[in-house]
Protein backbone atom coordinates (compact mmCIF):
# COMPACT_ATOMS: atom_id res chain seq x y z
CA UNK A 1 0.00 0.00 0.00
CA UNK A 2 2.97 2.58 0.66
CA UNK A 3 4.41 1.81 -2.95
CA UNK A 4 0.61 2.22 -4.30
CA UNK A 5 0.60 5.35 -2.43
CA UNK A 6 3.82 7.21 -3.89
CA UNK A 7 2.14 6.06 -7.50
CA UNK A 8 -1.30 7.61 -6.32
CA UNK A 9 1.33 10.89 -5.97
CA UNK A 10 3.45 10.30 -8.87
CA UNK A 11 0.48 10.46 -11.27
CA UNK A 12 -2.08 12.41 -8.95
CA UNK A 13 -4.70 9.87 -9.03
CA UNK A 14 -6.35 7.67 -6.58
CA UNK A 15 -6.36 4.14 -8.95
CA UNK A 16 -2.86 2.33 -8.13
CA UNK A 17 -4.25 2.08 -4.10
CA UNK A 18 -7.64 1.04 -4.91
CA UNK A 19 -6.25 -1.51 -7.74
CA UNK A 20 -3.33 -2.69 -5.37
CA UNK A 21 -6.17 -2.96 -2.49
CA UNK A 22 -8.49 -4.89 -4.17
CA UNK A 23 -5.26 -7.45 -4.82
CA UNK A 24 -4.73 -7.76 -1.32
CA UNK A 25 -8.16 -8.21 -0.61
CA UNK A 26 -8.34 -11.02 -3.22
CA UNK A 27 -5.24 -12.51 -1.56
CA UNK A 28 -7.07 -12.23 2.19
CA UNK A 29 -10.51 -14.16 0.91
CA UNK A 30 -8.28 -16.64 -0.82
CA UNK A 31 -6.07 -17.80 2.65
CA UNK A 32 -9.05 -17.24 4.60
CA UNK A 33 -11.25 -19.84 3.18
CA UNK A 34 -12.54 -22.45 5.61
CA UNK A 35 -12.28 -20.17 8.34
CA UNK A 36 -14.13 -17.17 7.40
CA UNK A 37 -17.45 -18.12 9.96
CA UNK A 38 -17.17 -20.20 12.49
CA UNK A 39 -19.46 -22.50 10.43
CA UNK A 40 -17.19 -22.21 7.50
CA UNK A 41 -19.25 -20.61 5.15
CA UNK A 42 -19.13 -17.41 3.56
CA UNK A 43 -21.60 -15.41 5.63
CA UNK A 44 -23.99 -12.75 5.26
CA UNK A 45 -22.01 -10.26 7.48
CA UNK A 46 -18.97 -10.72 5.16
CA UNK A 47 -20.87 -10.55 2.13
CA UNK A 48 -21.72 -6.77 3.13
CA UNK A 49 -18.41 -6.47 3.92
CA UNK A 50 -17.51 -7.27 0.34
CA UNK A 51 -20.32 -4.58 -0.97
CA UNK A 52 -18.82 -2.15 1.25
CA UNK A 53 -15.12 -2.58 -0.39
CA UNK A 54 -16.54 -2.48 -3.69
CA UNK A 55 -18.36 0.96 -2.89
CA UNK A 56 -15.77 2.14 -1.61
CA UNK A 57 -13.26 1.65 -4.81
CA UNK A 58 -15.46 4.07 -6.29
CA UNK A 59 -14.29 6.90 -4.50
CA UNK A 60 -10.70 6.63 -6.37
CA UNK A 61 -12.59 7.75 -9.65
CA UNK A 62 -11.26 10.84 -10.52
CA UNK A 63 -12.84 14.13 -8.67
CA UNK A 64 -14.41 15.03 -12.56
CA UNK A 65 -16.09 12.13 -12.96
CA UNK A 66 -16.80 11.99 -9.27
CA UNK A 67 -18.97 15.22 -7.71
CA UNK A 68 -18.16 15.35 -4.00
CA UNK A 69 -22.22 15.17 -3.32
CA UNK A 70 -21.90 11.59 -4.71
CA UNK A 71 -18.49 10.93 -3.04
CA UNK A 72 -20.77 11.48 0.24
CA UNK A 73 -23.77 9.62 -0.41
CA UNK A 74 -20.80 6.50 -0.79
CA UNK A 75 -19.25 7.37 2.08
CA UNK A 76 -22.71 7.22 3.83
CA UNK A 77 -24.15 4.29 2.36
CA UNK A 78 -21.15 2.47 3.12
CA UNK A 79 -21.00 3.54 6.89
CA UNK A 80 -25.01 2.24 7.04
CA UNK A 81 -23.61 -0.92 5.79
CA UNK A 82 -21.03 -0.97 8.47
CA UNK A 83 -23.50 -1.48 10.91
CA UNK A 84 -25.19 -3.89 8.83
CA UNK A 85 -22.02 -6.28 9.10
CA UNK A 86 -21.75 -5.85 12.55
CA UNK A 87 -25.07 -7.01 13.37
CA UNK A 88 -25.54 -9.43 10.97
CA UNK A 89 -22.33 -11.05 12.25
CA UNK A 90 -23.77 -11.47 15.99
CA UNK A 91 -27.39 -11.77 14.29
CA UNK A 92 -25.98 -15.37 12.05
CA UNK A 93 -23.56 -15.89 14.71
CA UNK A 94 -20.75 -15.89 11.95
CA UNK A 95 -18.45 -13.86 14.48
CA UNK A 96 -14.84 -14.93 13.50
CA UNK A 97 -11.20 -13.72 13.34
CA UNK A 98 -11.57 -13.58 9.78
CA UNK A 99 -14.46 -10.83 9.76
CA UNK A 100 -13.31 -8.94 12.09
CA UNK A 101 -10.06 -8.60 9.72
CA UNK A 102 -11.71 -7.89 6.72
CA UNK A 103 -13.89 -5.39 8.48
CA UNK A 104 -10.80 -3.50 9.85
CA UNK A 105 -9.34 -3.80 6.76
CA UNK A 106 -12.28 -2.30 4.71
CA UNK A 107 -12.41 0.50 7.17
CA UNK A 108 -8.69 1.61 6.83
CA UNK A 109 -8.50 0.93 3.30
CA UNK A 110 -12.28 3.80 3.20
CA UNK A 111 -10.37 6.54 5.06
CA UNK A 112 -7.19 6.38 2.94
CA UNK A 113 -9.14 6.59 0.04
CA UNK A 114 -11.25 9.10 1.31
CA UNK A 115 -8.32 11.03 2.51
CA UNK A 116 -7.07 11.06 -1.49
CA UNK A 117 -9.83 12.13 -2.50
CA UNK A 118 -9.93 15.47 -0.36
CA UNK A 119 -6.02 15.56 -1.43
CA UNK A 120 -6.83 15.19 -4.96
CA UNK A 121 -10.70 16.94 -5.44
CA UNK A 122 -11.06 19.39 -2.60
CA UNK A 123 -8.06 21.15 -2.20
CA UNK A 124 -6.67 19.63 0.79
CA UNK A 125 -2.79 19.69 1.09
CA UNK A 126 -1.02 16.44 1.47
CA UNK A 127 -1.09 16.45 5.61
CA UNK A 128 -4.96 15.38 4.95
CA UNK A 129 -3.39 11.78 4.13
CA UNK A 130 -2.09 11.27 7.68
CA UNK A 131 -5.03 10.09 8.96
CA UNK A 132 -5.35 7.35 5.65
CA UNK A 133 -1.90 6.47 6.66
CA UNK A 134 -2.13 6.00 10.17
CA UNK A 135 -3.39 2.38 10.10
CA UNK A 136 -0.65 0.80 7.93
CA UNK A 137 2.06 2.80 10.02
CA UNK A 138 0.64 1.13 12.86
CA UNK A 139 0.45 -2.09 11.61
CA UNK A 140 4.36 -1.72 10.07
CA UNK A 141 5.88 -0.18 13.18
CA UNK A 142 4.05 -3.20 15.51
CA UNK A 143 6.02 -5.26 12.54
CA UNK A 144 9.07 -4.01 12.80
CA UNK A 145 9.04 -3.32 16.33
CA UNK A 146 7.18 -5.80 18.40
CA UNK A 147 5.81 -4.85 21.31
CA UNK A 148 3.99 -6.79 24.41
CA UNK A 149 1.38 -8.16 22.48
CA UNK A 150 -0.88 -6.42 25.08
CA UNK A 151 -4.24 -4.93 23.32
CA UNK A 152 -5.41 -1.54 24.42
CA UNK A 153 -8.70 -1.86 27.10
CA UNK A 154 -12.14 -1.24 24.77
CA UNK A 155 -13.26 2.26 25.84
CA UNK A 156 -15.74 4.81 24.48
CA UNK A 157 -13.34 6.94 23.34
CA UNK A 158 -12.20 4.34 21.31
CA UNK A 159 -15.05 2.96 19.78
CA UNK A 160 -15.96 6.62 18.90
CA UNK A 161 -13.04 7.67 17.14
CA UNK A 162 -13.45 6.12 13.70
CA UNK A 163 -16.83 7.81 13.71
CA UNK A 164 -15.54 11.19 14.74
CA UNK A 165 -12.66 10.88 12.27
CA UNK A 166 -15.39 9.90 9.54
CA UNK A 167 -17.59 12.62 10.01
CA UNK A 168 -14.73 15.09 10.20
CA UNK A 169 -13.41 13.50 6.72
CA UNK A 170 -16.69 14.33 5.37
CA UNK A 171 -17.23 17.73 6.74
CA UNK A 172 -14.44 18.47 4.14
CA UNK A 173 -16.29 17.06 0.99
CA UNK A 174 -19.35 19.00 1.58
CA UNK A 175 -18.79 22.26 4.25
CA UNK A 176 -16.77 25.07 2.43
CA UNK A 177 -13.75 26.86 3.77
CA UNK A 178 -12.64 26.71 7.15
CA UNK A 179 -15.69 24.82 8.20
CA UNK A 180 -14.53 21.55 6.47
CA UNK A 181 -10.98 21.88 7.40
CA UNK A 182 -11.59 22.16 10.94
CA UNK A 183 -13.52 19.07 10.82
CA UNK A 184 -11.29 17.34 8.62
CA UNK A 185 -8.86 18.64 11.28
CA UNK A 186 -10.56 17.30 14.51
CA UNK A 187 -11.33 13.82 12.91
CA UNK A 188 -7.44 13.70 12.50
CA UNK A 189 -6.62 14.71 16.13
CA UNK A 190 -9.12 12.31 17.90
CA UNK A 191 -8.27 9.11 15.73
CA UNK A 192 -4.25 10.00 16.31
CA UNK A 193 -4.88 10.12 19.66
CA UNK A 194 -6.81 6.77 19.80
CA UNK A 195 -3.76 5.03 17.98
CA UNK A 196 -1.75 6.81 20.25
CA UNK A 197 -3.28 5.50 23.06
CA UNK A 198 -3.20 2.02 21.26
CA UNK A 199 0.81 2.27 20.89
CA UNK A 200 0.64 3.23 24.88
CA UNK A 201 -0.75 0.03 25.81
CA UNK A 202 1.20 -2.54 23.21
CA UNK A 203 4.71 -0.82 23.43
CA UNK A 204 4.56 0.81 27.13
CA UNK A 205 1.87 0.01 29.53
CA UNK A 206 3.08 -3.27 31.49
Amino acid sequence: MGAALIGCVWLHAAWPVALCALSSFACLVWLGRGSFTPSGRFGLANAVTTLRLLLLVALAAPPSALPATRAFTIVSVVMLLDVLDGWSARAFGDVSAFGAHFDMETDALLVLVLTLRLWLGEGFGFWVLFSGLLRYLYVSWLWLWPGTGRKAPRSRFGRSAFVLLMLGLCSGLVLPGVWGTSGVCLGTLVVSLSFARSGYFSRLAS
